[in-house]
């Protein structure tokens, strides 16, 4: 039967024929590929997300949200969490065309990943997990966003690198792609077979190496993943290894770790901590850099504890108390949580 798709379905199946099967012996073998291509589009989701006004991420990310996510078992789709992070009301947007409601399943604020599930009873067809710990140098890579936020591309890893977030995130060796995609946010990044490697997170102005003009995009690895899954279906949040959150947001400049933002009624600023302060130690650690302030920050091992922070300000030495509390108990819950 000759598969009946509408123009922008064709016009996305013939661009990924394109890059992953070059060359056709017959229209036999090419009607054989859409149907394949098309069973992995079918994994690939649109997502929707309202964010109420007195939500603590509104004014930074906004109020309504939209990216992409890729189905990962017959209940899930994996996406970047700050999409539906507070969400008031979260729309899944299928292949098909066809909308339905969703809710926020797990989120995990040290991956950034987040788990997002129908709420009414339908049949997801998962892409396979792959392994994002052996991804070659020369490999093609494909980023695959939803239909609705913009054609996928091909990509090369070109860099596994350090990456501080100014939101009191670290991740140890993300994935970095080169060129960029416009519609990195939530996208699933694949190899050749279709395993999801990876989910976009950012777009970076130096992918290729740091302070090298090369516009890519930042990647999750998925082997993140794996070990948290089933806490994030099964509780909503990861048990184990939990990381402090402390409320400020640190800036790197001149080896000087400088306070650029103070979360309101977070625990530095309950403490005190102001922006502009210049903080020198941690729990009597100097702190030469933003590496130096994520590892002894995180490296405390629980996420509710007194931390002494000393910072300068206006010249003089001040000494802080600072409670640290678990995020998920500062964000507003999710009423689809």
């Amino acid at each position: 039967m000759i598969l009946k798709l509408k123009l922008i379905d064709l016009k996305l199946l013939c661009f990924v024929i394109f890059i992953f099967f070059p060359s056709f012996t017959s229209a036999e073998n090419l009607i054989n590929q859409k149907q394949m291509l098309k069973k992995i589009f079918e994994s690939i989701v649109n997502i929707d997300a309202k964010i109420p006004e007195e939500a603590r991420t509104s004014n930074t990310l906004g109020n309504f949200r939209e990216g992409s996510g890729v189905v990962i078992d017959n209940k899930n789709i994996l996406t970047i969490g700050y999409l539906v992070l507070e969400a008031r009301e979260i729309t899944i947007g299928l292949f098909n065309g066809k909308k339905i409601p969703g809710k926020l399943t797990g989120y995990d604020h040290t991956t950034g990943f987040g788990i997002v599930s129908p709420i009414i009873p339908i049949e997801l067809k998962p892409l396979k997990i792959g392994n994002s710990d052996k991804i070659d140098i020369d490999e093609k890579l494909f980023i695959l966003p939803s239909q609705k936020q913009g054609p996928g591309s091909e990509v090369k890893l070109v860099s596994r690198r350090p990456f501080f977030g100014w939101w009191e995130y670290y991740l140890e060796n993300p994935i970095y792609t080169f060129p960029t995609n416009q519609s990195w946010a939530g996208s699933a990044l694949t190899n050749a077979k279709g395993e999801i490697l990876g989910i976009g997170s950012l777009f970076i102005r130096d992918a290729t190496s740091p302070g090298i003009f090369s516009p890519g995009n930042m990647f999750v690895p998925v082997n993140l993943l794996k070990p948290i899954l089933q806490d994030l279906k099964k509780y909503g949040h990861r048990k184990s290894d939990l990381k402090p959150y402390i409320g400020l947001s640190p800036i790197e400049n001149k080896g000087k770790i400088i306070v650029s933002r103070v979360s309101i009624d977070g625990p530095s600023d309950i403490a005190g901590i102001k922006k502009n302060d210049v903080i020198i130690s941690m729990n009597g650690n100097l702190i030469k850099s933003l590496q130096n302030f994520y590892l002894y920050l995180w490296n405390i091992g629980k996420s509710e504890a007194l931390i002494d922070i000393i910072v300068l300000r206006d010249g003089k030495k001040i000494d802080f108390k600072v409670r640290s509390k678990d995020r998920m108990n500062y964000y507003v819950k999710n009423k689809t949580y």
